[in-house]
């Protein structure tokens, strides 16, 4: 069983726009702070698409990113960054969104943890205890990605400053 919350509520996608010069190291950027600020291991950063096309001195960028940091056995935050943009002539713009969502996920794998009796437990369990620490986690996850988008803004202005 799987229980998703969206971190952003009600659910959205954060969307941060940039019209500059170099908006490619944008993608450079978002990247580093990934792994600086949401502090996962290289190998939970997954690339689902990267397309980057020259023409010229014109350039072309698309990449989306899943990033997923487990915060315990049966929880994690799963990320949805995307970034698009384009530069001709060292000027262009980018467009950076992020989705941020906690997921809980309960394993039914055993004939016990189908039956109705687990059920009834993990309920009462989770009802009891663990959505205190879901909270916990919810916030921890909406503070790592102001924390992210933060950054990236702050990295936007001065790129656009120089």
């Amino acid at each position: 069983m799987t229980i998703w919350d969206q971190i952003y509520r009600p659910r959205k996608t954060d969307t941060i726009r940039y019209k500059g010069p170099h908006p490619e190291r944008v993608y450079y950027h978002a990247y580093k702070l990934i792994k600086s600020v949401f502090n996962v291991p290289v190998g939970y950063i997954q690339e689902k698409l990267y397309n980057w096309e020259k023409e010229g001195n014109k350039e072309r960028f698309t990449a989306r990113w899943q990033v997923d940091k487990w915060l315990d056995k049966w929880t994690y935050i799963d990320w949805d960054i995307e970034i698009k943009g384009f530069s001709a002539n060292g000027k262009g713009e980018v467009i950076v969104a992020i989705e941020p969502r906690l997921v809980t996920e309960y394993p039914q794998d055993t004939i016990f943890q189908q039956s109705i009796l687990y059920e009834i437990l993990r309920r009462l369990w989770h009802v009891i205890f663990y959505e205190k620490k879901r909270e916990e986690f919810f916030e921890f996850g909406k503070a790592l990605s102001e924390e992210w988008e933060t950054k990236l803004k702050n990295f936007m202005a001065k790129l656009r400053a120089s």
